[in-house]
Order: structure tokens, then C-alpha cells, then sequence
């Protein structure tokens, strides 16, 4: 390896397969999306951690891993009070679970399976407007517009061309 890194093109694929495997990572996980409700859980629920959309503010106290789910999802709807209507959001992990059972070995089990049977943006239903989203924490917005963090594929990319510079100038 040592001969290898040291040729300023072993250098450079070294950085590139450094890079591809760090934004591998990112994929291979769970996607994390900003969860929070309207009414605060029943005491008779386990749930200590009230995660209510009136204090929302974007911290990691709202976020949640969504191992079931390939996007994030954000309703916005109007609540009728005494005093007429209040625009509401509620953020989660989009429900794209499907639990189906099968027979295998003589017994029936439980066969999990993530559908996509959303596409991006969104859509009203009733009076209800529904957002979905793809990308870690994209749930966050005011803007529906807003697709999540992609900044940080612009800076890798940033990152990638100037060790590629920074490369062909020890080699001159």
C-alpha cells in the first residue's frame, strides 16, 4: 500500500475510493427524518419524549431514525378550534412498511417489505396537504420546495476537485 499511496495516482484513487465508501455509508443507513405531532401523547402511552410541532426548531431532539422508510413525510392541515381554524404540521417517516405473511418451514412468518408508493412533493387531499421528501431530515422546511441536504454532495464535490488540484500541482 505504501508504494502504491505514494505515486500521485494511487494518491488520488485512494481519496476517490475514501470518498465513494463515506457517501456509501450515508446510503446504507437509515434515513433520519424530523418527527413531531400536534397533541402531545396520552400519559398512558410509554412515550417520555414529547415531540410536539408547536415548539418545532429543527434540533436533533426531533429527529428519529425510519428504518421502514425510503422518505420523509410533512402534513399540513388546519385544526378547528372555538375561535376558527389554526394551520397545523405534523412531520414523520413516510408509512411505506408492509408486513404480508408467508409460509416458510411450516410455519406462517411475518415478511416485512418497504413500498414506494409516494413520489416527491405534494399533494391535497381533502384539506389536508401531504409532502414527501427523500434525503436525511428534508421534512424541515416552511418551503415545500425545500429537497433536503444536498449541499453536502455539492462540497464533496467541491472537496474531490481541489485534492485533484492540489495533486497535479506536486506532480509539475
Amino acid at each position: 500500500m505504501d508504494r502504491f499511496c505514494s505515486r500521485p495516482n494511487g494518491m488520488v484513487a485512494v481519496v476517490a475510493l475514501l470518498l465513494l465508501f463515506i457517501a456509501e455509508l450515508d446510503n446504507v443507513s437509515a434515513i433520519k427524518c424530523y418527527h413531531c405531532t400536534v397533541a402531545p401523547p396520552s400519559r398512558h402511552q410509554n412515550n417520555t419524549k414529547t415531540q410536539l410541532c408547536s415548539k418545532f426548531d429543527e434540533s436533533s431532539y426531533y429527529e428519529v431514525d425510519c428504518p421502514w422508510s425510503t422518505m420523509c413525510m410533512k402534513r399540513i392541515f388546519k385544526l378547528k378550534l372555538l375561535k376558527g381554524e389554526q394551520e397545523t404540521v405534523s412531520r414523520g417517516c413516510a408509512q411505506q412498511k408492509n408486513t404480508e405473511q408467508v409460509y416458510k418451514s411450516g410455519a406462517w412468518t411475518p415478511q416485512h417489505n418497504i413500498e414506494e408508493p409516494y413520489t416527491e412533493g405534494c399533494q391535497t387531499i381533502d384539506d389536508s396537504t401531504y409532502c414527501f421528501c427523500r434525503g436525511s431530515l428534508c421534512n424541515s422546511a416552511t418551503k415545500t420546495s425545500d429537497r433536503g441536504n444536498y449541499h453536502a454532495d455539492a462540497m464533496a464535490v467541491i472537496f474531490v476537485f481541489n485534492v485533484m488540484k492540489y495533486i497535479r500541482t506536486i506532480e509539475h
